[in-house]
């Protein structure tokens, strides 16, 4: 597992930081040469050593992604990764998980906000020839991990090996890289807000203050925990959450930043959670979120990154 550790962008793996800058960029709508995209994408490696240099105890990653309307373009001497396509859109009632543009993203994490934004603004600048940055959410730890309604986020997030195994495409020319889902999710805090702690508890699945998921006895089929996870053949299939909140009091909300060897394990546990089965149960934490975004992305390892860009 290491070996195939190694392979990856290093941002896929770790754990997320204190700080993190998601930027969405969508290619503006022309024809490219290869010299000029080459040009704009190999800036990207040098800006995150660059900057990381300047404090490396900041552990500053800039991992990239790419969609499958991109794909082709960027890398036209390539075949597109064989599971990567458009997010689905997905609507069950009066719940809906939007598919929007976005065509490369990138992740900046480090310790330190200001090396995020020092990287996010020339990233920004090296694309500009080539792609409109469309959207630039900056997210951040709150209390001990929690989300913004107060939840700790994250607790079920593989680890060691396991990550590596649920994470990372293990055959074929794209072994190391991952598939990613993003989606921007808003907080209906008001309504959250009137709800008791009791019922709270009940949405997602696990206690409050301790962190500890209810018993099977008392935890309801729309928890949130229960109608995300994905299982086959009675065993759980693990994905990388590496969410992070963003936002001020006037709106607020999280970033879900979802990593799997495949989109269909993302898509499942995603389709389980808008849905109504056949007792209308859905994940009522959809009750008091609202997703914005949805896009899919394929970021490639670390060794077709350098390759490609690295001068």
């Amino acid at each position: 597992m290491k070996e195939l550790a190694a392979l990856a962008q290093p941002g896929v793996l770790s754990n997320p930081t204190t700080h993190v800058e998601y930027l969405t960029f969508v290619l503006k709508d022309q024809w490219f040469d290869m010299e000029e995209i080459n040009d704009a994408l190999s800036q990207l490696l040098g800006i995150g050593k660059s900057i990381l240099q300047k404090d490396l105890t900041s552990n500053l990653t800039v991992s990239m992604g790419f969609s499958a309307n991109a794909w082709p373009i960027l890398f036209p001497d390539v075949a597109l990764p064989e599971e990567l396509h458009t997010f689905p859109a997905m609507k069950n009632g009066r719940r809906e998980f939007p598919s929007t543009a976005g065509d490369i993203f990138l992740m900046i994490k480090s310790e330190r906000m200001d090396l995020n934004f020092q990287a996010a603004k020339h990233a920004a600048r090296a694309l500009s020839q080539i792609a409109d940055l469309i959207e630039d959410i900056q997210g951040f730890k709150y209390l001990d991990n929690r989300d913004m309604i107060d939840f700790v986020d994250g607790t079920e997030n593989p680890v060691a090996d396991e990550r590596v195994e649920a994470v990372l495409v293990k055959e074929g020319d794209n072994r190391g890289g991952s598939y990613l889902t993003v989606q921007r999710y808003v907080d209906r805090q008001g309504l959250w807000d009137q709800q008791t702690t009791e019922h709270q508890e009940k949405v997602i699945g696990r206690t409050k203050m301790d962190n500890i998921e209810l018993d099977e006895s008392t935890k309801p089929a729309w928890a949130h925990n229960a109608k995300s996870k994905v299982e086959v053949d009675g065993e759980e299939v693990k994905m990388l959450r590496q969410n992070r909140p963003y936002g001020n009091a006037m709106e607020h909300g999280t970033m879900f930043i979802g990593f799997a060897e495949t989109p269909s394990i993302l898509e499942t546990s995603l389709t389980q959670m808008i849905t109504a089965d056949e007792h209308g149960h859905y994940d009522r934490l959809l009750d008091f979120v609202e997703a914005k975004t949805g896009a899919n992305y394929f970021l490639p390892p670390m060794a077709f990154i350098e390759d490609r860009f690295d001068d």
